[in-house]
């Protein structure tokens, strides 16, 4: 989000908790296709956000875990980000 969305600070992200044993390896955190790594840029916010969503879904499903809690706890995360980044997650071809 730092380099899509000017003002933007770390500390301003809304996350879900995952699972991220420590110190160790494992965990679902680990799993995620964006662990340790830079977003592609070339996508939308709207785009990144719903990538993201998908991975963690993938991997509660799985795992056996995916339920109610889980779907709306990624729902959540969604309707957060678009409420506090306004504009920011808007379909169309808006590509900050």
């Amino acid at each position: 989000m730092k380099a899509k969305v000017p003002g933007y600070t770390t500390n301003q992200g809304i996350a879900i908790t995952m699972e991220h044993l420590s110190p160790g390896k494992g965990g679902r955190h680990r799993q995620t296709v964006s662990y340790g790594k830079s977003p592609n840029l070339s996508l939308s916010t709207r785009e990144i956000l719903a990538q993201e969503v998908w991975d963690v879904r993938s991997i509660y499903l799985r795992q056996g875990l995916y339920n109610r809690e889980i779907r709306k706890s990624l729902q959540r995360l969604i309707q957060l980000n678009k409420l506090n980044w306004p504009g920011i997650f808007d379909k169309g071809d808006i590509n900050l």
